[in-house]
């Protein structure tokens, strides 16, 4: 292609740096004459179209095969039947015949039962029919009933009490004891794990027992000391509730007795209030013990109360109050060892 100057233009490329020569020729095409050569070609073919005939060939349609699938195994489907003992209509069965075979057998053992009790019921109301009892005759005494029974609780307690000593053997324990007796002290021996103690006194609390302790030992008694002992909680049964009443009365009593006596023994008096009450105490007991260990604690008691009246000053009597009570602790601990 040429310029209007009349130069040839070129293209330089550079490839790695280096410029290489590029020419371009620039074809000149006349399009106006290729136009009128191409309308030309056309009419002609235009003509040759309407005077050719087209004959299509006689082409049959190729039947495609019908595909078929060899060695094909239908699938069976299984009926759906259940092995005998399975599947949950079964299971249905069986609990269904459980329970009612339970139900059946329950019904049966209670019917049963009610049919007995009915049976007892009525041969009950025949026999009263046939054997009315009659009316007891109103005396205007209360007849006591031979077979009742009140049993009432011997509550624990800890005693304050003087004591003499503890001894491998009873014979020792005896021999001590004797010779405590020969100077005018009340004894007694109580077995406790296997060992021997004897004991001289019971006090009100263990302040009182302290102060018997030390007026003892500047008496000349040295072997001897304030100390407690403990008694557990038991039961005896008496004839009655007011029984009952009475004896619990007469055990909470007991410590008061004891810490009168121990104010004689130091030199001082008795009160007289606690005199007074345990004298009601006795007067108001009308009903005798049946039970052995309760008339020989409440013996004991009266013993100690009625000789309290006259121990001030008197050492006889005095011996005496001590001495009952220290039989009221002996039998009131044997009561206790036994219940436990």
């Amino acid at each position: 292609m040429e310029e209007e100057n009349g130069q040839k233009s070129t293209i330089k490329i550079k490839l790695n740096g280096k410029e290489r020569p590029f020419e371009e020729k620039t074809v000149v095409h006349d399009w106006q004459a290729a136009s009128e050569e191409t309308s030309a070609a056309s009419s002609e073919d235009m003509l040759d179209e309407e005077e050719f005939e087209w004959i299509l060939p006689n082409e049959e349609e190729t039947e495609i095969p019908e595909f078929k699938v060899n060695h094909h195994t239908e699938t069976k489907k299984r009926p759906n039947i259940h092995r005998v003992g399975s599947g949950p209509f079964k299971l249905g069965i069986k609990k269904l015949i459980v329970s009612f075979v339970l139900a059946i057998t329950v019904g049966l053992l209670l019917g049963t039962f009610i049919l007995e009790i009915m049976k007892k019921e009525d041969i009950q109301a025949t026999t009263v029919e046939q054997n009315p009892t009659a009316p007891a005759p109103n005396t205007g005494e209360q007849k006591k009933d031979a077979t009742t029974n009140f049993e009432t609780t011997l509550p624990a307690m800890t005693l304050p009490v003087l004591q003499a000593g503890v001894f491998s053997s009873n014979e020792n324990a005896e021999s001590v004891a004797k010779e405590l007796a020969n100077q005018n002290y009340a004894t007694t021996i109580l077995e406790m794990d296997g060992k021997y103690y004897l004991f001289l006194g019971v006090a009100g609390d263990l302040q009182e027992a302290k102060a018997w302790e030390k007026n003892e030992k500047e008496n000349g008694l040295i072997d001897v000391w304030a100390t407690e002992l403990p008694l557990g909680e038991s039961s005896i049964t008496l004839g009655s509730k007011a029984q009952a009443e009475q004896f619990s009365k007469e055990v909470n009593y007991f410590k008061d007795i004891a810490g009168e006596m121990v104010k004689i023994e130091l030199g001082g008096e008795a009160n007289e209030d606690v005199l007074r009450a345990g004298l009601q105490l006795i007067d108001s007991h009308k009903e005798s013990y049946e039970n052995k260990e309760a008339v020989n604690l409440q013996g004991k008691l009266q013993a100690a109360i009625k000789s309290l009246e006259q121990a001030s000053g008197n050492q006889a009597e005095t011996l005496k109050v001590q001495q009952a009570l220290l039989d009221y602790m002996s039998i009131y601990y044997k009561i206790s060892s036994q219940s436990s």
